[in-house]
């Protein structure tokens, strides 16, 4: 139900206004305050939707309410519509939207103006808020995936440590693993072998509890064991547990591969180190895939609710602005995820020819709105370097990495940031210093700091995963590990030279391409719209509902199920009905490749397209090589158009 509030010092009007959104949009709850302060408390308490705001009131106008409604973080969000007593100049507007209204509407008011201004406001505040419910998702399963990285990275460095004892080890394992968990001190842990018991710093032995094998060659060594505490058990949230599997099964592969450790033989020990350096990545990407199946399933969902809420406002709206930097932040994050399955090699970058030079301008320039007065930046960049073949997120990704660490450095007493870009011949003589490159030409990117440096005995260390010496909230150990990965990807080389209390040097060389960049006007992404009847298959409700609505607006016919079983029984029963099939590839009882099968047994012309989050079970290779078009989430709502018309126009 709608709460609005209504503000202005004569009864009379509120009674109207009151009367008036009753009749007009059923359900809604008025509510009225007859002076600005009454209104700010009531705005404050009662969290109304919308706000309609008289500017002429005494002792405090509409403009100093509305400035303090945006001021608070209460209610900074509600959107406010401002009413004027008379036909105002084009100042008083200015003065009204500057002060932070959404709208404004001068007396007399037209009922059905006031009201679709009404309903307009609380369609954006109903967007508004689902976006930022969906940021807090996201921020909370960030920091759920980062504690559990963190859990695996410890264990891992753990179990690597050669003079460790067993029994030290596996304690050490327990105490690492209740941090990571949804309740950590409300979390037991134990490991059993045979006749020894490991238990974490807390434990009780409760009637919740779930029990892990651990199992090498076939035979259960021991098992892995989680009590919940009785507060738990009366919240009804035991399910957090299952939530966790994926993790615990890491954590249960990495025992097993140290007890196998253990009783392998003497004269394989030289190879441990490369073993378990293998194992770490190998769980490292485990995890990366589960991320980035989950955060493009909620990067889709976010994206096509922003475009489609985007599309239906008009092209001067203040609020398109708005929305365009939300898609500029969820395009940002796309890439990260890429970013982070390009690390651990799940995802192979797209390359093409790059001007390194825009790249380094456009990173300078966010740079210059964020660090201090006290850092200067020095650029020296020749425009006539050549491009590189290379991925251009991953080339922003390196640069943005490294000048962050920089200033970092610099953070508390300030200096200088230069960042210098030229052009290079590294001849045969010359490979030697860089022995992972060839001859030829380059680029050479040189970022330096005058910071505090970084002792010798660290910086052989500072390219390894998860390591890092900033203090807890500034860095989670993995920027300097991706961009020496992203570098020896493009065939490149990366070295630092720093000394305690005169700051570092990075030098980066990436080769220059054969290719010449082919500079072509861009052209704004158009809708293309069509007629056919399309079948979409997703578990995830948020984006089959999305998509539903997505898929109308182009004018399909739309039948969407979020249980495959239930759209090959649809399918069964109406096939000659439906001109495509759009299926996610990761769902509970039948996978979409699976489906697609049992879809083209039904009817083996049925176009079908697969939009998948992430899975290591199908690609666009193998999806083209079986009749079908692939396409990874999140996709925007015109891509999604010319993909769905390639589909329909295929012969």
């Amino acid at each position: 139900m709608p709460k609005i509030l209504a503000i202005d010092d004569k009864i009379d009007n509120l009674i109207s206004i009151s009367a008036l959104l009753k009749a007009l949009i059923p359900g809604c709850n008025v509510i009225t305050a007859q002076s600005g302060a009454e209104g700010l408390l009531k705005a404050e308490n009662e969290k109304p939707d919308t706000i309609l705001l008289d500017i002429k009131m005494p002792e405090m106008d509409g403009y100093e309410v509305c400035d303090r409604l945006k001021s608070n973080e209460q209610t900074k969000h509600i959107p406010v519509i401002m009413i004027s007593a008379i036909r105002t100049e084009s100042e008083d507007l200015v003065k009204g939207l500057s002060s932070g209204a959404d709208a404004y509407l001068a007396k007399p008011i037209d009922e059905h103006v006031l009201v679709a201004q009404v309903k307009t406001a609380l369609r954006i505040k109903r967007a508004e808020d689902h976006l930022r419910n969906q940021k807090d998702q996201l921020e909370h399963m960030v920091q759920e995936r980062t504690k559990e990285l963190r859990c695996l990275y410890n264990i891992s460095t753990l179990i690597e440590k050669p003079d460790l004892l067993f029994e030290e080890m596996i304690q050490g394992i327990v105490n690492y693993i209740p941090p990571a968990m949804h309740f950590p001190n409300d979390t037991y842990v134990r490991i059993k072998f045979n006749d020894q018991e490991f238990t974490s710093n807390t434990f009780f032995e409760t009637e919740s509890k779930q029990t892990n094998d651990i199992v090498v060659n076939g035979k259960t060594k021991g098992v892995l064991d989680f009590f919940l505490s009785q507060k738990v058990l009366e919240n009804n949230d035991t399910f957090y547990l299952k939530e966790k599997n994926k993790f615990i099964y890491n954590i249960v592969n990495k025992i097993e591969k140290v007890i196998e450790r253990i009783e392998a033989k003497e004269e394989k020990q030289k190879l441990e180190e490369q073993l378990f350096q293998s194992q770490k990545m190998e769980s490292l990407g485990l995890l990366a895939g589960g991320i980035a199946h989950d955060f493009n399933n909620i990067l889709f969902a976010i994206m096509g609710n922003t475009q489609i809420v985007s599309y239906s406002l008009p092209e001067d709206s203040q609020l398109k602005s708005i929305l365009d930097e939300a898609m500029k932040a969820i395009h940002r994050a796309k890439e990260m995820v890429q970013q982070i399955l390009a690390f651990s090699r799940q995802y192979e970058a797209e390359k093409k020819p790059v001007n390194v030079q825009f790249i380094v301008k456009e990173v300078l320039k966010l740079l210059n709105t964020s660090i201090p007065a006290t850092i200067s930046i020095r650029k020296n960049i020749d425009p006539g370097v050549g491009s590189i073949f290379a991925d251009p997120s991953q080339i922003h990704q390196i640069i943005m990495n490294l000048a962050t660490n920089a200033f970092h450095a610099m953070e508390k007493n300030g200096g200088v940031l230069e960042v210098t870009l030229s052009q290079v011949e590294i001849h045969s003589d010359e490979i030697k210093m860089h022995p992972d490159i060839q001859a030829g030409k380059f680029i050479k990117l040189m970022i330096s700091d005058t910071g505090q440096g970084i002792s010798k005995e660290i910086v052989g260390k500072i390219f390894d995963p998860y390591f890092t010496t900033k203090e807890v909230g500034k860095g989670s150990g993995l920027g300097l590990a991706l961009v020496h990965g992203i570098v020896k990807n493009h065939r490149g080389a990366i070295t630092v030279d720093s000394q305690i209390g005169k700051g570092s040097v990075f030098t980066i060389l990436l080769p220059v391409a054969e290719k010449t960049i082919d500079n072509k006007n861009d052209t704004k992404d158009e809708l293309i719209p069509g007629s056919e009847t399309i079948l979409f298959v997703d578990d995830d409700k948020s984006i089959a509902n999305m998509m539903g609505q997505m898929l109308t607006k182009f004018g399909y016919q739309v039948e969407v199920r979020t249980n495959p079983l239930e759209a090959l029984e649809l399918f069964q029963s109406i096939s000659d009905q439906f001109d495509l099939v759009i299926t996610d590839m990761t769902m509970p009882k039948m996978t979409g490749d699976a489906l697609a099968e049992n879809l083209r047994k039904i009817r083996h012309d049925i176009p079908i397209i697969i939009c998948t989050g992430h899975s290591a079970l199908i690609d666009e290779e193998k999806s083209r090589s079986l009749g079908m078009l692939y396409v990874m989430k999140p996709i925007a709502i015109a891509d999604m158009a010319k993909v769905i018309r390639e589909a329909l126009n295929a012969e």
